[in-house]
């Protein structure tokens, strides 16, 4: 594992990606993390009835909640308690969707609609981020804790295999199996961020560059997406890529925000299938924006949101979109 020289760094340090959201080590992280939380709101998970025939949006909280709304129609239907801090999150084919507690050490898989988690994976090394492989729902998670790495599940089960040895902030997968992470390292320098890839059937990363931005330049990485056709970077703007062995740029999508302070969190790209293109792309301002806001754009199209949802939100990190089935 690289030594990490910052445990003392102050929060006011200001992250690359063109943002300037404070970025916190992961000892600092998890020290917050491990901090007293308030209870939460609602003493037991809830759902409307009849929530499950809908398309549901879940939107993790600093609060401690998962927020679930009507996606189309913006509503709260439910609320997801018991976890201690939740960041990341993703989608299996059945609809299933995971959420990654960082303080608790654990990923909880909780059925589409449903209020009990249907299983939970023990994961030590600070999981914030996640993807689900849509060939063989595998279940990959991006680590940022004192032994970073990303940590892949069979069939989202049992132990898993470990790959890489860094800060990981955001993992993807795309329509083949191929997977590809964002890893963070803070030297005395400055902040690096950069990419690790893994093909289908390989067994080992193997660090891939990705332009126009430099190591130092792209930082911290807030997600990774699958659009149907390109690789998006989410990193205040989106950047998107074609990888066949070696990455190719194809273009820039700027999302106009309706954030007052720091820049885009984490993103989810909307498709009405797995073989069907990206239409529509929701996100939040990211834990460190300070705002309480979750916004809706046309994709790939960009500009200006064309909703703005801040119901019940308490400064909302990460999100996913879970469509009925």
């Amino acid at each position: 594992m690289k030594n990490s020289p910052f445990a003392i760094v102050a929060l006011a340090v200001l992250v690359a990606c063109g943002g300037n959201q404070p970025l916190l080590s992961p000892e600092s992280a998890n020290a917050n993390a491990k901090a007293p939380i308030a209870p939460p709101r609602h003493p037991k998970s809830w759902m409307d009835a009849g929530a499950a025939n809908h398309d549901l949006l879940y939107v993790s909280d600093e609060n401690g909640l998962v927020n679930v709304y009507r996606y189309w129609q913006h509503t709260l239907v439910g609320v997801l308690t018991n976890f201690q801090q939740p960041m990341g999150e993703c989608v299996d084919k059945a609809g299933d969707v995971y959420i990654t507690d960082n303080a608790g050490d654990a990923i909880d898989e909780y059925a589409h609609g449903g209020t009990k988690p249907i299983y939970v994976i023990s994961d030590s090394y600070g999981p914030r981020a996640c993807a689900i492989d849509p060939k063989t729902g595998n279940l990959a998670v991006a680590n940022f804790g004192d032994s970073g790495n990303v940590a892949i599940y069979a069939h989202a089960r049992g132990k898993p295999t470990i790959y890489g040895d860094d800060y990981y902030t955001a993992v993807g997968y795309d329509k083949y199996g191929d997977l590809l992470a964002a890893d963070l390292y803070n030297t005395y320098s400055g902040y690096t961020g950069g990419f690790d890839y893994l093909p289908v059937h390989s067994k080992s990363f193997a660090g891939i560059t990705l332009s126009p931005r430099s190591s130092f330049d792209w930082g911290q990485v807030e997600a990774i997406a699958w659009d149907g056709k390109y690789w998006v970077i989410d990193c205040d703007e989106l950047y998107r890529f074609s990888i066949n062995i070696k990455a190719e740029f194809i273009d820039e999508i700027y999302l106009s925000t309706g954030f007052t302070e720091g820049g885009l969190g984490p993103i989810w790209i909307y498709q009405k299938n797995l073989k069907s293109y990206g239409a529509q792309v929701v996100g939040t301002g990211g834990a460190d924006s300070g705002e309480s806001v979750v916004d809706y754009w046309t994709y790939p199209a960009g500009g200006s949101p064309t909703y703005q949802m801040t119901k019940d939100l308490d400064r909302p990190f990460g999100i996913a979109l879970s469509l009925k089935r």
